[in-house]
């Protein structure tokens, strides 16, 4: 996550990275995968749920962030899902890393 981002954009890109991460993992059937993730999954919704409302809905992101974010969206509607699937359970510690990067900038009011 780049250190230049405000406060707020860091609270958005990483809900949103949480976001991405939780459909994915979700949308396994996998039979062995799918016992196993209920923590992890349990966890990352649980972190998700505590960002939201910490940025103002009135809040616009930088050009950065959005541009980001749409290329996201993008990706989730086009790409293969196994692939996408794949690269959220070896992002999701990433994931981790920058929502601790975010609590550690300044806590949400």
């Amino acid at each position: 996550m780049p250190a230049h981002l405000s406060v707020r954009d860091r609270v958005v890109l990483v809900e949103a990275e949480l976001d991405f991460t939780i459909t994915m993992l979700q949308l396994s059937t996998h039979p062995g995968f799918t016992k196993m993730r209920q923590r992890p999954l349990d966890f990352l919704t649980h972190a998700r749920e505590h960002l939201r409302g910490c940025v103002s809905p009135s809040h616009q992101p930088s050009g950065e962030v959005s541009q980001w974010l749409q290329s996201l969206q993008e990706a989730m509607g086009r790409e293969n899902i196994g692939c996408l699937q794949d690269y959220a359970v070896r992002h999701v510690l990433e994931v981790l890393e920058d929502l601790k990067c975010t609590a550690l900038q300044e806590r949400c009011s």
